[in-house]
């Protein structure tokens, strides 16, 4: 599902926003014996991914930039000496690779208008960093300028290798009016 965001575009200025892609596990147990923990999360990670774990308790087991060491559909283990017993809690976040995606972002004054008023893709206006999942798009100051100031609806969609469309994130973009020109 997209997350729903209201951003700000300023009318006559470049146009800057990151957008990361993540894959979440809602973890369910966590045990460490000293060397490694391994989580209970259904999941898609893979062996060798980055993961962010955090939300539990006890706090030793949330960690920044592990790698998964070894994983199943239910389980992952990433190399750390934490140990103790688990409470409750956690989430884990890993970036997908977009490595072989393209993607493609229009503003519309309505979702059913014909016409975009901006569309970038990863040949005009997206870059897409394969490996660390990150979109970073960029409308220049033209194209903003060519945008009449008012609320406006977006999304942002990538196309997989193998043709799978998903949108990774949706809401508005208020475009404020130029005044020094």
């Amino acid at each position: 599902m997209a997350d729903n965001y209201t951003y700000v575009i300023d009318q006559g200025a470049d146009w800057y926003q990151n957008f990361l892609y993540t894959q979440p596990a809602t973890i369910t147990n966590a045990v460490g014996n000293g060397v490694s923990i391994t989580y209970t999360a259904l999941n898609g990670f893979a062996a060798g991914q980055t993961v962010y774990i955090d939300g539990i308790l006890p706090s030793q087991y949330n960690l920044g930039n592990a790698i998964i060491a070894t994983r199943t559909a239910t389980q992952f283990t990433v190399e750390n000496p934490a140990s103790g017993l688990y409470l409750q809690g956690g989430n884990a976040l890993s970036a997908v690779d977009l490595t072989g995606y393209e993607a493609k972002m229009q503003l519309r004054s309505h979702p059913s208008d014909a016409d975009a008023v901006l569309t970038l893709t990863d040949t005009s206006g997206i870059t897409i960093d394969g490996p660390t999942g990150t979109l970073a798009v960029h409308a220049t100051a033209a194209q903003t300028r060519a945008i009449i100031e008012g609320p406006y609806y977006f999304d942002l969609e990538i196309t997989s290798p193998n043709d799978v469309v998903t949108r990774i994130v949706q809401g508005r973009i208020v475009v404020s009016a130029e005044v020094t020109r």
